[in-house]
């Protein structure tokens, strides 16, 4: 078994669906998944097909007193879709004031409520990014009459912003609390 990033997941899921494999769920939380990588038949570099199917986590159970296949597996504790709306995310909430980033996008930040999503959720890709643009609704946790929508138009660069959390612009953060606080506790969502 090997353990891999989150965004490898998502690799190697887009991977495995160009060779027909089983369909596979995205995370919807940080934690690292063990991944057995299944063995593959590539012929001239060119086509490349399982040798095996690769069960999921939300394939249908073995039946009672059979044992395990020797497939390979992905063991996914996936409840759905992460950039779903319904997909609640937690994190801390900075702010931030710079007016041009990762999304390729100018900004005013103390006229507008922008994010920065943390590179953990955007990933490696910047310019084109799907996310980029995307609205969220921030809710201050520890004050949940606070809340703001915003989009996103950076990315936090490295570990600077744990997984859930988002860089906010001084107009956004000014929504859920001062600007003297610098962190606080935040849900978010995509809207």
């Amino acid at each position: 078994m090997t353990k891999i990033s989150t965004f490898s997941l998502y690799a190697l899921v887009a991977i495995a669906s160009l060779v027909n494999a089983a369909p596979v769920a995205p995370l919807p939380s940080p934690s690292d998944v063990v991944v057995a990588i299944p063995s593959l038949n590539i012929t001239d570099g060119i086509d490349a097909t399982p040798t095996a199917a690769i069960p999921t986590a939300l394939s249908t159970p073995a039946a009672a007193g059979s044992t395990p296949s020797s497939a390979s597996t992905i063991a996914i504790s996936a409840k759905g879709d992460p950039f779903s709306t319904s997909v609640e995310h937690k994190g801390k909430a900075t702010w931030f004031t710079h007016h041009y980033g990762a999304c390729n996008f100018y900004w005013d930040g103390y006229k507008e409520p922008v994010v920065a999503l943390n590179a953990h959720q955007m990933g490696i890709m910047s310019w084109g990014n799907p996310v980029c643009n995307r609205k969220v609704r921030v809710i201050n946790k520890d004050d949940p009459s606070k809340t703001v929508v915003a989009r996103i138009v950076d990315k936090c660069p490295g570990d600077e912003c744990a997984w859930g959390s988002l860089d906010l612009s001084p107009y956004a953060f000014k929504k859920l609390g001062h600007l003297d606080t610098g962190i606080l506790n935040i849900t978010w969502n995509y809207i």
